[in-house]
């Protein structure tokens, strides 16, 4: 049986390897998402808008920008398709007449709670490949990844 010799990989292949690894696991697993949440009519970014107001009801929508990582003119984008379906409400801030504040309404907040737990257990089995300490390690590593953006 044939054997090839190892490739030896500079530092910097590696490197670029690792990032084209790590890009396509994640688009995997957002596709695997995708597909669970399209079964709910909800795309990705909506299930994350929703999920951030099930958390943190009434933020600003500049907030919820900052939160998701996302810019205040597709929050906007993303609010206006939500509050059509009639999942979330803008209200006029107390406080500051300029802002809105951002709500789950009822229909929303079911929603959101019928889609978690199935989102979380599909989340949950694709980290089942990892123990503890791996999961540890990579929460760890990813931190470090996001620090030195």
């Amino acid at each position: 049986m044939f054997h090839p010799l190892p490739v030896r990989e500079d530092a910097e292949t590696i490197r670029l390897r690792t990032w084209v690894q790590l890009a396509r696991t994640f688009y995997r697993i957002e596709r695997s998402i995708s597909t669970c949440l399209a079964a709910q009519q909800l795309t990705v970014a909506q299930f994350d808008v929703m999920a951030s107001l099930h958390y943190c009801e009434g933020v600003t929508q500049k907030e919820l920008a900052e939160t998701l990582l996302v810019t205040k003119g597709n929050v906007v984008g993303l609010l206006d398709r939500l509050e059509k379906l009639e999942l979330v409400e803008r209200r006029p801030d107390p406080e500051d007449g300029r802002s809105n504040r951002v709500h789950l309404t009822q229909a929303g907040r079911s929603k959101i709670e019928a889609v978690l737990p199935e989102h979380d257990r599909l989340v949950l089995s694709t980290l089942a490949c990892l123990n503890q300490q791996q999961i540890e390690t990579l929460r760890g590593l990813l931190s470090s990844l996001d620090q030195s953006i």
